[in-house]
């Protein structure tokens, strides 16, 4: 069964019984998927995004695709109308067999399924009722299940499928015949399986998305223009992973696309090479197409901002012309990091500029760069409000500095106090410092990779010195003895066990925001070291 238990947000009674019923009496020869919904990647030659109540499989029958109603339901055929307990209701019939096509479609954009002889039917479900009397020619008692086949369903599923082969179905089973491998590659496409992905900083250490995580982007599936609203430690970035992996799979060319450097390089790590899938910080994006398509700019005719936030954006739109570089799906996190032509770009990559797959994950409390920011879809955000990274005191710090406390909580376990210092000079900084890695390396036993500095200042002064018996490093491949210590701007999206705040600024003006993101990155421990002012 897909899922392995019954969701908490089923609300058909019918459903439930049914898959309760299909769970206890189908056989391991039958995968039965609930709830399915999928994306087509291409909608201008035909094929439709859907959705079904359930889909059958056997390598021995084939696939089997079911529309269930509940309550009392009845035929009209004066009026050529379905009623379900008074309440008139689309065709179930039309529902189910347009349902089954558009499947079809889907698994024919699948280089594997595109030869491939698919045994594919479709059925109505009626599990309150028992059916008799008239019904349309397209619904043949076959491929009806009612309440008289809720004792025998293993049966029932045989007798539709069957119906569908037709009485003399192919005996010669081909190596382009509907088999095992066409069921795993099925559940690819409408339930792919959420993976434990990588933290950043430890290889051994694993997060996995949350039951509300999983949730989303299966209540997601079937869109194509979406916008998710995270606070930090929601989860944002593993999202867009694990939908980027998801799209990759099921036969989409992907961007999975930033702003930060440094957070595209690990989500590069984390989901390695695969074949149509393109990783890159957005203007990574634009030199490595604008070089092929021989439209580098020159760097001493523009301003460091005018190139950045004007130029480049205006030669990816020319590169990917040039050279027909185009994807089915964009996704990109950490979005309030982009500006309004930086959107108007990505969807030019687009295949389908106007239908394509288009995700963007965000936080307009992480905005650091530009005020006037406003996000690029005018549909209300899917919300992400708990946070799963950060112990319940690294949260309870974070909140003093976002603007809406009461919209977030925290998953995770109680943790440490958070630990503030004041220290006046830099000499009594890097005392401070030193003292406290000294206790998280030697007494506590924290490797140095698990600890990262992090100033609010564009340009700290800590970088390449000595603090103690550690050397601060800007580089995050660290060796022993070496802390890495950089910006809050590099860290966006990023996150550590251990987290140092130092050179804070309150009278900054975008110090709210900065400390905001900064404390967000730590999981498990916070040492903030303020300057007295």
């Amino acid at each position: 069964m897909f899922p392995e238990n019954l969701r908490s947000d089923v609300n058909s009674k019918a459903e439930k019984l049914l898959y309760q019923a299909f769970q206890k009496q189908l056989s391991d020869n039958f995968t039965v998927f609930h709830q399915v919904r999928w994306q087509a990647r291409n909608i201008r030659n035909g094929a439709k995004d859907g959705e079904i109540d359930f889909v059958i499989t056997s390598p021995d029958l084939g696939i089997l695709v079911l529309e269930v109603k509940g309550g009392e339901i009845y035929y009209n055929g004066r009026e050529g109308n379905w009623y379900s307990n008074q309440m008139r209701i689309k065709d179930p019939f039309q529902q189910a067999c347009t349902s089954k096509h558009n499947l079809i479609n889907r698994l024919k954009e699948l280089s594997y399924w595109k030869s491939l002889w698919i045994p594919i039917g479709h059925a109505v479900a009626f599990p309150d009722v028992e059916v008799n009397g008239s019904l349309p020619l397209d619904a043949p008692r076959n491929i009806i299940l009612d309440r008289t086949d809720s004792n025998n369903l293993s049966g029932w599923v045989q007798e539709a499928l069957n119906y569908w082969r037709g009485e003399n179905p192919p005996t010669n089973r081909s190596r382009n015949s509907f088999d095992v491998k066409s069921i795993k590659d099925l559940i690819k496409v409408i339930a792919p399986n959420p993976r434990k992905l990588p933290s950043h900083h430890d290889d051994s250490a694993f997060i996995e998305l949350t039951e509300q995580q999983i949730g989303m982007l299966d209540f997601i599936a079937s869109y194509r223009r979406v916008a998710i609203s995270g606070c930090a430690g929601s989860g944002k970035t593993l999202l867009a992973l694990e939908k980027a992996r998801r799209l990759q799979e099921q036969g989409f060319s992907v961007l999975l696309t930033c702003y930060n450097k440094s957070l595209a390089q690990f989500m590069d790590k984390t989901l390695g090479w695969k074949p149509n899938l393109h990783v890159y910080n957005f203007h990574a994006l634009c030199e490595k197409l604008s070089r092929q398509a021989a439209l580098t700019p020159n760097r001493e005719q523009f301003s460091q901002e005018q190139l950045f936030r004007e130029i480049y954006p205006e030669r990816l739109i020319q590169a990917a012309d040039k050279i027909r570089w185009h994807v089915d799906a964009v996704i990109v996190d950490e979005g309030q990091d982009f500006h309004e032509n930086w959107w108007y770009a990505l969807k030019l990559l687009l295949n389908e500029p106007d239908d394509g797959i288009f995700y963007f994950f965000y936080d307009s409390n992480q905005n650091i760069y530009d005020a006037g920011w406003r996000p690029p879809l005018e549909e209300a955000p899917f919300p992400l409000n708990k946070n799963c990274r950060n112990t319940q005191k690294v949260h309870e710090y974070v909140l003093k500095f976002h603007p809406n406390p009461n919209s977030m909580s925290s998953l995770c376990p109680l943790g440490q106090d958070v630990e503030i210092y004041r220290y006046t000079g830099d000499t009594q900084l890097k005392n401070l410092l030193g003292r406290f890695l000294h206790h998280l390396v030697i007494d506590k036993g924290f490797a140095t990779k698990d600890i990262v500095i992090l100033t609010t200042r564009r340009k700290g002064s800590l970088q390449n010195q000595m603090v103690g018996q550690f050397r601060i490093k800007a580089d995050p491949d660290t060796n022993r003895n070496e802390i890495f210590c950089n910006t809050i701007h590099y860290f966006k999206g990023l996150e550590s066990q251990v987290v140092i705040l130092v050179e804070t600024e309150p009278n900054n003006s975008d110090h709210q925001k900065l400390m905001y993101v900064g404390a967000s990155r730590a999981r498990h421990h916070l040492i903030v070291l303020q300057a007295n002012v």
